[in-house]
């Protein structure tokens, strides 16, 4: 029953990150963490959307912005050295993980309904991915799915359908296969723990990609920008409610 439901998870979830570029991610997370501890779903999370991005990225390749990626891989490469160190710092996430997705959860909003500041646009590019790749570097071994922490940066942007699914998935990708070589040698993870299941949604990640790449072609990119809101909002209010205020108040 656990693979059927996380087969079926993997495949809608993944039509709608190839619909909207986001929200997919954190969704399938969630379902995962329902049969999974932290410690198994994050690495085998990393796994399916390496796969799901991948196919994105192949789907979409001629539409990805490469000099925002390479300001976002500036700064997620140390991002990374130092989320991994914190992870072996604190060992699995304790009680702060709550607040930390809170946090998560108020920017997520506050980027999303923020008005955008009337500055020149490389310098934003270049400065806005830096940091955001230095952030979620260090926050993708704890968080897991950083799409909600990440997709506010390509609305203020101007990044629609096509282009922000395709430049936002070569950011997230990067971010996930940086997660499996840090959870080998940090938490002494086997490879073979990724199993079955991993595989299972991998395979359907692949299909449901490739059914969001047919049904994006016919949403506008008023549409387009009206569903990423939507979605915004409600991946911030979960994080933030749900995840965040929650869990915390649940843990006392």
């Amino acid at each position: 029953m656990i693979y059927i439901i996380l087969a079926i998870a993997a495949l809608l979830t993944s039509t709608l990150s190839a619909i909207i570029g986001m929200g997919g991610g954190i969704l399938l997370l969630a379902a995962m963490f329902t049969f999974m501890d932290h410690a198994q779903a994050i690495p085998s999370h990393a796994a399916v959307q390496i796969a799901s991005n991948g196919t994105r990225i192949l789907a979409f390749l001629k539409n990805v912005d490469w000099r925002a990626l390479g300001s976002f891989a500036t700064g997620v490469l140390p991002g990374a050295v130092l989320g991994g160190l914190l992870l072996w710092l604190v060992g699995q996430p304790g009680k702060s993980e709550p607040y930390l997705k809170m946090i998560v959860g108020v920017y997520v909003l506050l980027a999303t309904y923020l008005p955008t500041p009337k500055v020149r646009r490389k310098v934003r590019t270049l400065w806005d991915f830096t940091l955001l790749g230095l952030v979620a570097g260090t926050a993708a071994l704890t968080v897991g799915a950083i799409g909600p922490l990440i997709a506010p940066i390509f609305a203020r942007h101007d990044y629609v359908k096509e282009r922000l699914i395709a430049t936002k998935a070569t950011c997230q990708m990067l971010t996930h296969i940086l997660k499996i070589p840090f959870f080998i040698f940090v938490r002494d993870l086997s490879v073979e723990d990724l199993g079955l299941l991993t595989l299972v949604m991998v395979c359907m990640v692949i299909p449901g990609t490739l059914l969001g790449r047919r049904i994006v072609r016919h949403v506008t990119p008023d549409h387009f920008r009206f569903l990423y809101t939507v979605a915004l909002t409600l991946a911030g209010a979960k994080v933030l409610i749900y995840d965040g205020i929650l869990n915390a108040v649940g843990a006392i």
